[in-house]
């Protein structure tokens, strides 16, 4: 059995030394991507909690954005059509020209959060499958509440080892906007740094967090998916 994880979410946290972010500097940034279609933003503002490089949604609820503190630069894109592969592109040529830009020589850590979506194909419920099958427990376990549950989850942490020099946090929790499907996230930190005209070393990692989350995690549930 194979799932067919739908990825609704990529975020990338690129970490570097305080710096005294400067406007222009992003504009400038801002003015190089834009005649690039493939990693364009459209807009270009300033906030309170940073500097933002946006696209406008394609529909509701839809992010395509990179955003700027004086130390990180973030990259989402959320509810797109975005395979990790279009996201890597952009993750790695955005990165690269901004560090370049803002005069960053290495980034001191990275953290990826990659979310997917996918349906047990012997439930028509998550809640029922994640209760009855992860759980193996009767209803009357869960009657001490007195309540009916709406969503229904769990979360791993995994350490790093000798042979993993990273973190990965788990989540698989049931959608309350398709009762059929499973919410999967994986957040991997990382925390080597990576020199500016290193930046292709980036898309490793988050292939490594969305390999996790789409296989070693699928992998799991599909113990539990029995008629």
């Amino acid at each position: 059995m194979s799932y067919d994880p739908r990825t609704i979410a990529f975020l990338a946290e690129v970490i570097y030394q305080p710096l005294n972010l400067k406007a222009e500097a992003v504009q400038t940034i801002h003015n190089q991507l834009y005649g690039q279609t493939e990693i364009s933003y459209q807009n270009f503002q300033v906030a309170a909690d940073g500097i933002h490089l946006t696209n406008v949604p394609e529909r509701p609820g839809a992010v395509s954005a990179v955003s700027f503190t004086p130390d990180r630069m973030v990259v989402r894109e959320e509810l797109r059509a975005t395979t990790v592969e279009d996201f890597a592109t952009r993750l790695v040529n955005v990165t690269g020209l901004a560090l370049r830009t803002l005069g960053v020589q290495a980034t001191i850590a990275q953290q990826f959060v990659v979310r997917s979506l996918v349906s047990p194909r012997h439930a028509a419920d998550s809640r029922e499958f994640v209760l009855r099958k992860v759980f193996s427990a009767e209803d009357s376990v869960w009657s001490c509440f007195e309540r009916p549950m709406q969503r229904v989850g769990l979360a791993f942490t995994f350490p790093q080892t000798e042979g993993h020099d990273h973190v990965f946090n788990v989540r698989i929790e049931t959608w309350n906007q398709d009762p059929r499907s499973l919410w999967i996230e994986n957040v991997g930190s990382f925390t080597k740094p990576i020199p500016v005209d290193r930046a292709p070393d980036l898309s490793n990692l988050l292939f490594a967090t969305y390999g996790f989350a789409t296989k070693q995690v699928t992998a799991f549930l599909e113990q539990f998916d029995k008629a």
